[in-house]
């Protein structure tokens, strides 16, 4: 197992891997490439899709309006800063028009969503849509019936919640839940 440092190391490696990465065509498009953002020692790990047009702008994830949402989410609950917390997309590289990332795209990026993760070890993975809690827990379910639990049983947990842009589109009903499922990622990351 990694210390802190050596941990720390091994993510900024990771980052200069993704930024340098052409093993599809996502590469081709994209202006800035999207690793992540946050702390790397992070007890939390947020996982999306992928990549909007601000992320793409601006090579951090999750600044522009489903960002705010989720801003406003972490803001709510109150135990954890978003600093305190790393967020990452399951693709690195915005897919044209913000569609739905390829299975060829996601499986080009999964070894370096897994390398993040088996590096930092989180205690909880909270995967915002559909597309993050099926690649992650492994399970085809509709993400109605994958959200507000504990998909994995293992460490990390893995909670499934719906993308903050889907919050956006059907307003405070999905945001509450989104709310709910949130607090559950906390507080199993936060367990003594």
């Amino acid at each position: 197992m990694l210390d802190n440092a050596a941990k720390v190391d091994r993510m900024i490696q990771i980052s200069g891997e993704i930024a340098l990465c052409r093993q599809c065509e996502l590469c081709n498009s994209r202006k800035n490439a999207v690793p992540g953002d946050g702390d790397f020692l992070a007890k939390l790990v947020i996982v999306g899709e992928g990549p909007g047009a601000w992320e793409d702008e601006q090579g951090l994830p999750f600044v522009g309006r489903s960002g705010k949402l989720l801003d406003q989410v972490i803001a709510k609950d109150g135990r954890l800063k978003r600093s305190e917390i790393f967020i990452t997309n399951v693709v690195k590289c915005r897919p044209p028009g913000n569609r739905t990332p390829l299975p060829e795209e996601i499986l080009a990026c999964k070894s370096f969503l897994f390398a993040q993760l088996s590096t930092m070890r989180p205690r909880v993975v909270l995967c915002m849509g559909s597309t993050a809690a099926q690649t992650l827990s492994g399970q085809l379910a509709p993400l109605t019936r994958l959200r507000g639990r504990n998909l994995s049983g293992l460490s990390p947990a893995i909670v499934a919640t719906y993308h903050p842009s889907y919050g956006l589109r059907m307003g405070d009903s999905v945001v509450k839940l989104m709310e709910s499922d949130f607090s559950l990622a906390c507080s199993l990351a936060l367990e003594a």
